[in-house]
Parts: structure tokens; C-alpha cells; sequence
């Protein structure tokens, strides 16, 4: 089972979480983490994370996450977390969220 660490933004705080396979959306609202999300369906890209560790516990991004991405010029090692779907197994995953406030926050994070 993978750690997912969420760095620290000004959205709130870092967290970590131990999670199965699975979106990351739905990680992000378990842990309440500091990610920003609007649509939840790779339409917006404001749930973009940067990952700063780990990106091979991800499946590749599929052809919607893809191709958004591409469409905004998107640096290597960024995803949606709203399209990102983690591995199980054990390991390390790092991520920052790139929009810093734009848009609500994941469903479970703190006013």
C-alpha cells in the first residue's frame, strides 16, 4: 500500500495517507488534502499536481488526461488528480498541487 504525501499549499497543510489502488480524486478527499478541483472530470485542470516523487506508482495518464495536459503545455511529471489512478504496492508518492487556490477543495478539506 502506498504512502501519498501531499505537500503543504495555500489550500492547507501537508498530509500523507496510506492508500490502495485507485483515483487520486479520492484519496485527496479521504486525506482532505491541499488540492484545488473544480469539474472532477479532466475538463478544467485545476486538480494539476506536480509529482515530485514517485510518478511509477501511477498508471501512465490516459487519453483525456493526456490530452488535456498537452493542450496546457503541462511540464513532465504533472497530472490530474482527478484522472490519475494510483498502483497498489508499496512505495512513496509525492505531490504538490500546481494551481495554488484555484477552484474549491477536495470535498473533505477544512474551511
Amino acid at each position: 500500500m502506498p504512502t501519498v504525501v501531499f505537500e503543504a499549499s495555500a489550500l492547507g497543510p501537508a498530509v500523507s495517507a496510506e492508500a490502495g489502488a485507485g483515483r487520486l480524486i479520492d484519496v485527496c478527499d479521504d486525506a482532505r488534502a491541499p488540492v484545488a478541483f473544480s469539474c472532477r472530470d479532466a475538463r478544467c485542470a485545476t486538480c494539476r499536481v506536480e509529482v515530485v516523487e514517485g510518478e511509477q506508482l501511477l498508471d501512465p495518464p490516459a487519453r483525456g488526461e493526456r490530452d488535456l495536459l498537452e493542450r496546457l503545455g503541462a511540464p513532465p511529471g504533472t497530472r490530474l488528480a482527478c484522472k490519475a489512478v494510483l498502483r497498489a504496492g508499496p512505495g512513496l508518492i509525492r505531490l504538490r498541487g500546481v494551481n495554488g487556490g484555484a477552484g474549491g477543495r477536495c470535498r473533505g478539506a477544512l474551511p
